[in-house]
């Protein structure tokens, strides 16, 4: 349950022991200041045998970027009204995440967290930085959770479209076209979020990605995230010709698609004697094996076939495909790649570089 603004004001004063050498001396709620304007609060700091400073508070329940944007522009408006260059801007919130720090430190503005992070600095008179502690309030941040299982779709199909998607449907009809399965309400709750997070904007012309490595990076921690969750289950098979395995699947109809290393070998990217393939289900493939006569068999030992069975509805989004071969796309194998070391990182470099440009 979030915090409300006077229990954030509450908890950072029962708890300014773990600011040291930061100390309260006193608090004012909702102070109103010229033309309407009202401070959250007038906190009067001090420093342990040193100054002390008032400063200008501005309380959020919430972190996001966007929040974080909006209160930095609201305290530097207060501060040009009121004219007291000796008050210190302030944001309070119950944890402060690492974009939004950077976005404060190049605005000049102090911040404290209730899980004990701060940047205070006053002039040239004092300057404290703590930071490192994690996030004790989850859930005041949601956002993170848009990047795992079918919400990153949104994300990975803003990063394959270089023009903006003229509205919620089409970003709809974009992923269920290409093989994803998405409704509209969690599209416009993901859209949403991103805008909160400052990674893309809707005007007019439609719907933009802002920063194409941000949100790929958000795609990554998400998918790092999920698969360390979720374990597939993995059986090797030994086969005299890879293209017998396709022919079976084919034949009775199983869906299937070529990842890993096999498919960067496909795409020209790697060279690999041994096959990956993404399956929705074990007892379908053993089904084909049956009615094909291919040679193909369990060898745990020797085989060089790994067939992963995944519940993963991302694998299958956007997929390419060639005569009986079905590949993953550059996206999926980027994320595959990236966490297969000590070789992967070094392919989805390569891969990176088309993915940004927003090339299919």
């Amino acid at each position: 349950m979030r915090l409300k603004e006077s229990e954030i004001i509450g908890q950072l004063q029962s708890a300014i022991d773990k600011y040291a050498p930061l100390t309260i001396k006193s608090i004012e709620q909702e102070i109103p200041l010229t033309e309407g304007f009202r401070a959250d609060a007038i906190i009067e700091f001090c420093i342990a045998e040193g100054p002390c400073f008032k400063a200008l508070i501005e309380i959020k329940t919430v972190a996001t970027p966007k929040i974080i944007s909006q209160a930095a522009q609201q305290l530097m408006a207060y501060l040009r009204r009121i004219d007291d260059k000796t008050i210190v801007p302030v944001i309070v919130v119950p944890y402060m995440g690492t974009e939004q720090t950077k976005m404060l430190q190049r605005e000049g503005i102090s911040w404290i967290d209730l899980c004990g992070n701060m940047v205070i600095r006053v002039q040239n008179r004092v300057y404290i930085e703590r930071t490192g502690i994690r996030n004790q309030f989850p859930d005041t941040s949601p956002i993170k959770k848009i990047f795992e299982g079918t919400s990153s779709l949104v994300s990975r199909a803003l990063l394959l479209k270089k023009e903006p998607f003229r509205s919620l449907y089409e970003v709809v009809n974009f992923i269920n076209e290409r093989g994803g399965n998405i409704t509209l309400s969690t599209v416009s709750k993901v859209l949403s979020l991103l805008e909160e997070g400052l990674l893309i904007t809707k005007t007019e012309a439609g719907i933009s990605v802002t920063n194409r490595g941000k949100l790929l990076e958000g795609i990554l921690e998400g998918y790092v995230s999920y698969t360390k969750r979720n374990k597939n289950n993995i059986y090797t098979y030994d086969v005299d010709n890879i293209n017998d395995l396709f022919v079976a699947f084919y034949e009775s109809q199983v869906n299937y698609v070529v990842c890993g290393f096999y498919a960067a070998r496909i795409k020209g990217l790697a060279a690999t004697d041994r096959a990956t393939v993404f399956i929705e289900s074990i007892n379908e493939a053993r089904k084909a094996f049956e009615r094909n006569p291919a040679n193909i068999k369990p060898d745990t030992e020797f085989g060089r076939l790994d067939l992963i069975e995944t519940r993963n509805s991302c694998v299958w989004f956007n997929m390419k495909g060639k005569p009986l071969t079905n590949i993953v796309d550059d996206l999926e194998l980027y994320l595959e790649m990236m966490i297969d070391t000590p070789r992967g990182p070094k392919i989805a470099e390569m891969l990176k570089e088309r993915i940004l440009k927003g090339q299919e």
